[in-house]
Parts: structure tokens; sequence; C-alpha cells
């Protein structure tokens, strides 16, 4: 058996025959990196070489530079049909290797073993999970805002009331502008749309009931209710999402403070109570606009108006707009408290988060709208 010595001072060839070449590795106290590239180049025009069998069994202190020898082997060898071993290698050396190695046919085969239909079924069922999984703890959040709430009644001084001024505030007079100019719009459009109908049949008069009903029962509180829900609602789950993301509702938990006493009634309870209130002036304020789109349009009068609307329009119209209201203030506000006090990661969770506030408190204000409808109906209100 003939012996060869290679060129590099940290690494011994030796061939037992043409096909096979066995590297002893040696360390060395001094950097030998560039060895190392040199003794690689020279095996990889080597076509002779079949076997490639790397003894470690020398090595007791190591860096990951051998490992990067070790990587540019193997891969030479899979590139090359090679066959690579490596031989008396320690427990630690196998569990860095191990670590840090990527075993990219792993990944390819799980990659390619998925199929298309399969990976739809498992989106489709985790985004299932996720929404039943929000339902579920929204019913325990909504159970728990309940017992507190009623609560409230028996001892009211736990409510932090020095809070709902700002809130009611916020959520109520800050909000007049934008509603009451959004239902004025309404109204105006709503009276010139049923105008170019009713003037092919005569009904003029009749203008009074399509604007005074369908403003005071439906889309007074309904367009009041979205435009909350997309301020206060978004508000209060930036703010809570924040508090919760800087860990200030964790300090208030150590501190004994009740959440809901503290942040989540004086919310709601401001919502809830500036709904109404909002829907009553809109009221009027779309009437307006109603009676405008009919004056200009129209053979009526402001007096023939106002006598029409008040044949046509009862309390029960009036009253089934205001408790949808209040309904809907309590949702928004439940739902936008809710989102904030659930907010999980950093600052892109809290966007995440208010805008599904918004979202969701959308959808059950049309949800809630649709089954008042249904209820309205059955009781013949």
């Amino acid at each position: 058996m003939s012996k060869k010595e290679s060129n590099i001072n940290c690494c011994k060839t030796d061939i037992t025959h043409q096909s096979m070449i066995i590297i002893p590795i040696v360390p060395v106290k001094k950097s030998n990196s560039s060895q190392y590239r040199e003794f690689i180049r020279n095996i990889t025009v080597d076509n002779s070489i079949n076997n490639i069998i790397v003894d470690l069994d020398n090595v007791d202190d190591f860096d990951s530079y051998i490992l990067v020898f070790l990587d540019k082997i193997q891969q030479f060898s899979l590139s090359s049909n090679k066959e690579f071993v490596v031989i008396n290698s320690s427990s630690s050396i196998n569990s860095v290797r191990s670590l840090l190695s990527v075993k990219q046919a792993e990944v390819e085969n799980i990659g390619l073993q998925k199929s298309v239909i399969r990976s739809h079924i498992e989106f489709i069922g985790n985004v299932m999970i996720r929404i039943f999984g929000d339902i579920y703890n929204f019913i325990s959040f909504f159970g728990d805002l309940s017992i507190n709430f009623s609560k409230m009644f028996v001892k009211p001084g736990n409510v932090r009331w020095k809070d709902f001024p700002a809130h009611f505030t916020q959520s109520g007079v800050m909000a007049l502008p934008i509603t009451a100019l959004i239902v004025f719009l309404l109204g105006l459009i709503t009276g010139y749309q049923g105008a170019l109908q009713l003037k092919q049949f005569g009904a003029d008069s009749y203008i009074a009931d399509l604007i005074g009903i369908s403003l005071t029962r439906e889309l007074s509180p309904l367009m009041v209710a979205i435009l909350v829900a997309g301020r206060s609602g978004s508000a209060y789950a930036a703010e809570l999402g924040t508090m919760k993301v800087s860990e200030e509702i964790d300090s208030l938990k150590t501190m004994g403070f009740d959440i809901y006493d503290f942040l989540v009634l004086p919310r709601v309870l401001s919502v809830t109570l500036a709904m109404p209130l909002l829907v009553v002036i809109c009221n009027v304020i779309g009437i307006v606009g109603g009676l405008l789109a009919a004056l200009s349009t129209l053979d009526v009068t402001t007096s023939g108006f106002i006598l029409r609307l008040q044949e046509a329009l009862s309390l029960w119209d009036i009253g089934t707009g205001l408790i949808k209201s209040v309904v809907f203030g309590f949702l928004i506000a439940s739902l936008g408290c809710y989102k904030g006090l659930n907010v999980s990661g950093g600052a892109d969770a809290v966007g995440k988060f208010t805008t599904g506030s918004v979202v969701a408190g959308v959808f059950m204000i049309i949800l809630t709208d649709a089954i008042f409808t249904l209820i309205f109906q059955a009781i013949g209100v």
C-alpha cells in the first residue's frame, strides 16, 4: 500500500488505492483556511477518486470552519456522484453538524408531498379554527362584560366614572358633525331618488312617508352605527391594544384593578348612551335634507310635507330606530374593547386588530339589523 502526503499542514492524505482518498484532519494552532480551500480545489480536479473519507479522530477542538470544509466536500461529492463518509466524529461535532446542516432534500420532499388541494383545505381549516375560536372568546368576553354591567347597578362606585365624560365627548359630540353631514346627504339622495318615482304616479305628498320612515327606522341608525364603528370602535381597539402591547394592562391587573370596571365599562357606556342621541339629531337633519329635495323637485310645500310626515311617522318608527341604536352602540364598543384586549405581538398586531374591529363591527351591525327587521316584522311593528 503506497502513501502520499498532501501539500497542506493540517491534513494528511492516505490513498489506499487509486479510487479512494482518506483525509485525517490534524488540528493546528494557526489559521489554515487557505490550505483547506487549496485542498478542495485539488480533489475537485482529480477524476480518479470515487470515495472520500474524512477521519476526525484527532480533532478535539474545532470552530465553524471545519463544518464549512465538510459541507463543501459533501456538496462536491453529491454533485459528482462520489461517496462521502465522515468517520471517528465526536458527539459534539455531530450535534453541531445536525444543528447547522440544512436538509434540503427533506424540505423539498415535504413540499412535494403537499398537493394544491390539500394546501387549500388546510388553509380553509385554519381560517375556520380561528373564526370559531374568536367567536368563542368573544362570547366569553361578552359574558364577563354582562356580569360586570349588572354589578354596576349594585356597586356603581366601582366603575371609573372619571373617564366617562371624555369618552362620551369623543364618541358622541365629536362624531356629530360627520354623522350629521352623511345622514343629511343620505336624506337628500333618498328624496331625489324617491321624487323621481313618485312624480310618475302623481303621489308627490307621499315623499314624506318615504323619507321619514326609511330614515328613522333604517338609514339613520345604520349609517350612524357604521360611522361610529369606524371612529370609536377602531379608536378603542387601538388604545387598548397599545396598552396591551406596552404591558400597561398587565400592570393594572398586578395592582388589583378590574379591567372591565377601569377600562371597558366607561367606553361601552359612553357609546351606548351617545348612539340614540346621535340618531335623534341625525333623524331631524336627514328629514331636512329630504325636504329640500322634495321642495326642489315636487309640487309640495313645507307645511304640507310636515303635516304628511306627522300622519305617516309614528312613535314606533322612531322607537325601533332608537332600540337598534342602543344595541348597535353596545356591540360596537364591546367589539372594539375585545379586539384591543386580545392584541398580541408588536405594533403591526395593533393595526391588524384595529382593522379587525371595524370589519367585525360593521358585520355585526348589518347582522343585528337584519335580525331586528325579522323580529319587528313578526310582531307587526
